[in-house]
């Protein structure tokens, strides 16, 4: 039986991965205050977000999100809030994905299991905020945490599936010569 070796990339997804969850663990032992973008820094680096979330109107975790609740740099704050969380959770499902697809045998188990392992991951990071002076978890959060890596699993499934259909096709091809063709 041979023994099983991660190759290089496999080890770069696998530091990224383990990157990402370094930085979340990092941003939720921070306070809401140290964490809050003032509003001189919102309309300087993110006014482009204000205008366009400025006449949104959506709930979030059974509470109402617009200008007229939050102001636009409130507003822009949460939805760029919302939007690393989604984000750092679709790279971290997206690099651990990549990471460990091989070490399982049964091909479904990779995708299956590394979900399952970035929610988990996602439910201590919202309960180590708990822990933290000023925080809110929450449950939403941990749910746009989830597709964000369920979102990043099925991309680098598919483009994986389209790139391998690619490279059997070229093959294909590849060994035909004039003769017989």
């Amino acid at each position: 039986m041979d023994k099983f070796h991660f190759t290089k990339w496999e080890k770069i997804f696998l530091v990224l991965a383990f990157l990402v969850i370094l930085m979340l663990f990092v941003s939720s032992s921070m306070t809401y205050q140290q964490q809050e973008l003032h509003e001189g820094v919102m309309n300087k680096r993110f006014g482009w977000l204000e205008s366009i979330v400025a006449g949104w109107n959506f709930t979030y975790g059974g509470r109402v999100h617009n200008v007229q609740v939050d102001g636009r740099a409130g507003l822009a704050q949460f939805v760029l809030r919302k939007m690393a969380h989604f984000g750092s959770y679709f790279l971290l499902g997206g690099f651990g994905y990549l990471g460990m697809r091989r070490i399982f045998k049964i091909k479904w188990v990779a995708p299956i299991l590394t979900w399952f392992i970035t929610i988990a991951l996602a439910a201590f990071d919202e309960y180590h905020q708990f822990l933290t002076g000023d925080r809110t978890p929450s449950v939403h959060d941990v749910m746009l945490d989830g597709l964000g890596a369920l979102c990043a699993i099925l991309l680098v499934m598919l483009v994986l599936f389209i790139r391998n259909k690619y490279l059997a096709k070229k093959k294909q091809f590849k060994y035909l010569t004039p003769l017989n063709f």
